[in-house]
């Protein structure tokens, strides 16, 4: 759903929700684009917040995919259906069945035993079979008329790719934390006295812990039987009613150092992101006349043509990487254009030939030379054939026969031929092959043909706005203008090619990279069906270095990945689903913060342990043995390399969402449309795992500053420890006895995301 229809689909929700507030309903929006994904609003409420939720949701896109049955599974598992309705508002580009036959039958039980309906609101039409079957009653709305809903694309939302590309998974954040629950579980390092090792536990605590309760006993146990005492210290010894004055002094040094550790770790790590931020921006910078005179080359290729910016992009890209791209669709939709554009760009011979069953290796390579064969030599005639062009276009290339084949497949891959028995091979200047074919090889012969094109984009007809703007536009006299251009591109293109080719080496590719990468195989091989050749995995990984080097960077980022969506799918239909996999996985995963979440609760505890020992003696200036002080260091140095890894975490986190808001502007590889949908998609899920991570290594950093000499006094470190984990655990999650004896379906319905993972770690250490 784009254009006017999607604003009035907007419209139509404000309607719903002011409805639903005057009739004291409670109202949910949700958006849904595939089977297993839909992006909920949370409950919108008539206040500040709620107004605030609803505008965030609809500033996004509706478009995307059309299949209804995340949001119906999201509705049936989240709401009370007995006291619930459901308005479904579509512009009818559904596919029929809409969903499967167990969704309908949950429909149809669900409708029998709550008289739940669902409505549906037909934007921009009069009827939709495929709406009627699932809905109670459906609603035409502007059915008569359809030019008034019809959506209006310009050149640069003309896209098939753009436009298919829009949210697909859930965004975190919406949904309110429900009431404060009575029990609070945690995960606990307990000190074996026996082992250096560390035994986690898992149990009940229904206190909250302060450095000042006395009383507060139950906290901390050891296997060797210690209980929580106060510090060892002249102020500790003194009661509360011997001295109360003395007890507030102490908790107000203590009170300032935890406010004095804490601001110095955020200043450390704000300091750090700061000088993250300037490189990043100063590396950004670089190479702009390299963007330059490539996004001139794009718009160059592109001129005139309607729908067709992504292909312009693909060309180019393969230019400058040296590789060859495939065309899959209908004669007479560009393909051929494209080609000569691109021979026209760079300034060379252009080949073109269009195979047929029937096409001899003469028409390819060029004939045999008659004199060479009187001195009994087999030699050809290369002069103005593939073997001398620089660019070209071979159409229906999957027709060419065995006695074409292994040539080709030597000139496409090693830039040589071999013209003549026993003679050497001869240097091809070909720069990129352009191939085109109405359908994809039946045959597995044809398997090594298709594996040499790395590129690969399914060029559809124009849509009927496009079909609109070309009859409204001047096409021809656009194409003679660009036919006598006498500005030239070759000069400038070489010079980027060169920058491109001498920075590759250079260019890094992070292990998080590579990870991604297999993972992206895996989908392919094991979801999709299809053998992804290493081949073409070096190819493609060669690419990503390639897109780097052009946008002046010294690393492969995760937004470079996006690119595989062109290189890795074999039928066109699986490129939606590979699409939607890459995006999925885009942002880096937080698994690191959980694991190192639980190692800083284990350090911490062990450090308490031993600072209890010293006095808070850190240096031995008070007589701490050399054993408990050899501890604690080694206790520092396991922080510290904690703390490391989160900061690497925290950087790639932080570039890649400087580099998704520069998407839009600055990417030459993806168009804006893409950008857009790609930044809408990620960078919530960014911002908030960028979050997440910066308060684990706030704790981490804060447990070193606590283990360094002179930065606190001595008598303060274990109550400043206590103070700062009694803190990281009041965020904890609590859930009362109901809950926690609830079913695991009843729990889904009511926790999402971590909420639902905590649930499951308080449910199985009562069971």
């Amino acid at each position: 759903m784009s254009g006017m229809r999607e604003q009035l689909s907007k419209a139509v929700v404000l309607a719903s929700v002011s409805a639903a507030h005057l009739q004291k309903r409670e109202c949910r929006v949700v958006s849904f684009s595939s089977a297993n994904n839909a992006i909920d609003s949370g409950t919108i409420t008539c206040n500040a917040e709620g107004v605030k939720r609803l505008l965030e949701f609809i500033s996004y896109s509706f478009g995307g995919g059309t299949d209804v049955t995340g949001a119906l599974k999201y509705a049936m598992e989240t709401l009370d259906m007995t006291s619930s309705d459901l308005l479904l508002v579509t512009d009818g580009e559904l596919p029929n069945p809409p969903v499967s036959t167990t969704i309908l039958s949950q429909l149809e039980t669900l409708r029998h035993q709550t008289g739940m309906e669902i409505h549906g609101l037909l934007v921009g039409k009069r009827e939709s079979p495929a709406l009627d079957s699932l809905c109670t009653e459906v609603h035409p709305f502007l059915a008569d008329y359809e030019s008034q809903v019809t959506p209006v694309r310009t050149n640069k939302m003309a896209s098939p790719t753009a436009l298919s590309l829009f949210p697909t998974r859930s965004r975190m954040g919406y949904v309110g934390r429900l009431s404060p629950r009575r029990y609070s579980f945690a995960l606990r390092a307990m000190s074996n006295s026996d082992s250096d090792r560390t035994n986690v536990r898992l149990y009940k605590r229904d206190k909250r812990r302060r450095f000042e309760d006395d009383d507060d006993d139950d906290i901390w146990s050891y296997e060797g039987g210690y209980e929580h005492e106060p510090a060892n210290t002249p102020d500790s010894r003194k009661s509360k009613d011997d001295d109360p004055v003395e007890v507030d002094e102490y908790v107000l040094r203590v009170e300032d150092s935890v406010a004095k550790i804490q601001h110095l770790a955020s200043s450390e790590i704000e300091e750090q992101r700061q000088v993250l931020k300037e490189d990043i921006s100063a590396e950004l910078k670089q190479k702009s006349s390299t963007r330059q005179i490539l996004a001139e080359s794009v718009s160059f290729v592109g001129t005139g043509l309607v729908e067709r910016d992504v292909e312009s992009r693909l060309v180019i890209l393969a230019l400058i990487s040296q590789e060859h791209v495939l065309f899959i669709g209908p004669p007479g939709t560009s393909k051929s254009q494209l080609g000569r554009r691109l021979s026209q760009l760079c300034g060379g011979p252009f080949f073109q030939r269009l195979f047929t069953k029937f096409t001899t290796p003469d028409e390819i390579f060029g004939p045999l030379s008659l004199r060479a064969l009187e001195n009994d030599q087999y030699v050809r005639c290369i002069e103005g054939f593939l073997p001398t062009a620089t660019v070209a276009f071979l159409d229906e290339i999957f027709k060419a026969n065995s006695a074409i084949l292994n040539t080709l497949l030597t000139i496409l891959n090693e830039r040589q031929f071999d013209n003549g028995a026993g003679s050497r091979r001869v240097e091809c200047p070909l720069k990129c092959v352009i191939g085109a074919s109405n359908e994809l090889p039946e045959s597995d012969e044809l398997d090594a043909l298709l594996d040499r094109f790395l590129l690969r984009a399914q060029v559809s007809p124009v849509s009927d706005e496009g079909l609109l703007e070309i009859l409204s536009s001047s096409q021809l006299s656009k194409e003679d203008e660009l036919v006598n251009s006498e500005k030239n591109y070759s000069d400038g293109l070489d010079a980027v090619f060169r920058n491109v080719s001498e920075s590759l080496p250079s260019i890094a590719m992070n292990q998080n990279i590579g990870i991604l990468i297999k993972d992206i195989r895996n989908f392919v091989t094991d979801t999709l069906g299809q053998y992804v050749s290493d081949r073409r995995l070096v190819k493609a990984a060669r690419l990503l270095r390639v897109s780097a080097a052009t946008h002046g960077r010294k690393q492969v980022d995760l937004i470079d990945v996006l690119l595989l969506q062109h290189m890795l799918w074999t039928y066109p239909q699986q490129k939606d689903a590979l699409k939607e996999f890459i995006i999925d996985n885009l942002t880096p995963n937080n698994d690191i913060v959980d694991q190192s979440k639980f190692l800083l609760q284990g350090l911490a505890t062990e450090a308490l342990t031993m600072l209890k020992k010293t006095m808070g003696d850190v240096t031995g200036e008070s007589g701490a043995r050399e054993d408990d002080l050899e501890t604690i260091k080694s206790i520092a140095t396991e922080v510290g390399e904690i703390k490391r890894l989160l900061e690497q975490h925290s950087n790639d986190l932080e570039r890649h969402i400087t580099l998704l808001n520069d998407l839009e502007y600055n990417n030459i590889w993806i168009t804006p449309d893409e950008a857009q949908s790609v930044k809408q998609n990620c960078l919530p899920l960014a911002v908030e795992a960028s979050t997440t991570v910066s308060e684990v290594l706030d704790s981490a950093t804060t447990l070193i500053l606590v283990l360094t000499p002179g930065v606190i006094d001595n008598d303060l470190r274990s109550s400043v420890i206590e103070v700062i984990m009694g803190g990281s655990e009041e965020n904890s999650t609590t859930f009362s006895e109901d809950e926690l004896q609830m079913s695991l379906k009843e729990a889904k319905r009511i926790f999402k995301g971590d909420e639902l993972k905590e649930w499951k770690k308080a449910r199985n250490s009562i069971t």
